[in-house]
């Protein structure tokens, strides 16, 4: 088991470390990190999401109990964090919004592939690949909505769909449920640059915190504990209460142990609402991972 926790947390910690220190140190441009950032979305990460996908059973991605854990995980937390802030913390509903997603939306892109592999093992990945959709064509365009862009809402979740973060795993879960098989010429081929999305992702993640000033407040204390604590608690209740076990149930709670995403920042300063604590939930909740991360991976070892 420490092996395994070692195995998870080393990838994450050396090479975001070197991101950090490269941000930090000004070894890159300043727009390295939306650089780095736009190649991991846009190709590294949707064609080693595609690769997990179409490599799934179709059992695994019709799986209702499956995506019932991890939905109310996500949505749940996101459910709590929006209440506490707009009735216990008297937050306006857009800054409440912002607030709600800095808790519940996991850092699936950087953190979840090497945790993930490292516990249990390639197939894990799809949980991510779920994971994201659930994120992406629930809780985002919610936030959206109540950020004032409901007008736009249609065109958001249209431009969402059509990401290759969504698009491409989707067409290889459909290729999956309908039993083709790539080639190994093509499957070789494309793992080539899926393979980078680990690396590159985790040292843009060190370039994009080493932007941002830790500080601790009651709304850092909150969001880390709804995203870290509460959200895994959750996924690992619901899973176990609709039937799920073994590497199924270890695959979706992990999801839960992960950090909050860097994405909920942007999102932030995009519509300047609360963005301060938002990049501060983050780099707290980052650095809390180590914890939360080591803890889920022992659990799941129990679980097995």
């Amino acid at each position: 088991m420490i092996g395994t926790i070692v195995s998870a947390l080393a990838p994450i910690a050396l090479v975001t470390a070197l991101g950090w220190f490269a941000g930090r140190w000004k070894v890159l441009p300043d727009n390295a990190a939306a650089v780095l950032a736009g190649f991991v979305v846009t190709f590294a990460l949707p064609l080693s999401l595609f690769l997990a996908a179409v490599a799934a059973k179709p059992s695994e991605i019709l799986n209702p109990p499956y995506l019932a854990a991890l939905a109310a995980g996500l949505v749940g937390s996101y459910a709590i964090g929006l209440l506490l802030a707009r009735f216990a913390f008297q937050r306006t509903v857009p800054e409440a919004s912002v607030q709600a997603i800095a808790a519940s939306f996991p850092n699936m892109a950087y953190c979840g592939p090497p945790v993930l592999i490292a516990a249990i093992g390639p197939s894990a990945v799809l949980a991510v690949v779920m994971g994201n959709l659930i994120v992406t064509l629930i809780l985002i365009p919610l936030t959206l909505v109540l950020l004032g862009g409901s007008s736009g809402i249609a065109r958001a979740i249209r431009s969402a769909v059509l990401q290759p973060l969504v698009l491409l795993p989707v067409f290889g879960a459909v290729l999956a449920v309908a039993g083709v098989r790539l080639p190994d010429l093509l499957t070789s081929s494309v793992d080539e640059i899926g393979r980078a999305a680990g690396g590159a992702a985790l040292f843009t993640l060190g370039l994009i915190l080493s932007r941002i000033t830790p500080r601790i407040d009651r709304d850092v204390l909150v969001n880390v504990s709804l995203k870290n604590i509460v959200q895994p608690a959750l996924i690992l209740g619901t899973g176990m209460a609709v039937g799920l076990s073994g590497d199924q149930l270890a695959q979706v709670f992990l999801i839960g142990v992960l950090p909050a995403a860097t994405a909920v920042p942007t999102l932030a300063l995009a519509h300047q609402t609360y963005a301060d604590e938002a990049a501060a939930s983050v780099m707290a909740s980052a650095l809390f991972a180590i914890l939360s991360i080591s803890g889920g991976i022992a659990i799941v070892g129990v679980l097995s």
